[in-house]
């Protein structure tokens, strides 16, 4: 089933969150909670339009002060440096491993735990501990 995505802008009201639908003109709605909007600007546009509220996507934009669109922006952007520390830290141990480094020195360089290291890039073979990681350093395929 095909679906159509629509836009519920979100404003708090005393007690209530009013939602307003951009792109059919004057249909709104309420809801008590920023977690019942989708849900509600669903029905109300399944109903407007006739459609069955599956066919429906909603995507919840809601009006937050400063500090919380602020607060959104950094974890996001948070989240984007983890995961390219995560790509680099994984291209890095590869990069080591095909030079020959030892898997002791590979944590050092990159400020590592052995455990750590686990995670980035699977070794292959048995997991390393700290008394027996003198040897090559084996990055498994991914």
């Amino acid at each position: 089933m095909e679906t159509t995505t629509f836009t519920a802008l979100c404003e708090r009201a005393g007690r209530w969150w009013t939602i307003q639908i951009p792109q059919l003109d004057g249909l709104t709605a309420q809801a008590r909670s920023l977690d019942q909007v989708e849900i509600m600007a669903r029905q109300v546009i399944a109903r407007h339009l006739s459609i069955p509220p599956e066919s429906i996507a909603v995507e919840v934009i809601p009006d937050a002060p400063q500090p919380v669109a602020y607060a959104l922006q950094a974890r996001h952007a948070a989240r984007q440096a983890v995961e390219a520390a995560a790509l680099a830290t994984r291209a890095a141990l590869e990069a080591l491993a095909a030079e020959g480094v030892s898997f002791h020195d590979a944590a050092i360089l990159l400020g590592l735990t052995p455990a750590e290291i686990s995670v980035f890039a699977p070794v292959m073979g048995t997991t390393p501990t700290l008394d027996s990681n003198s040897g090559p350093l084996q990055v498994a395929d991914r």
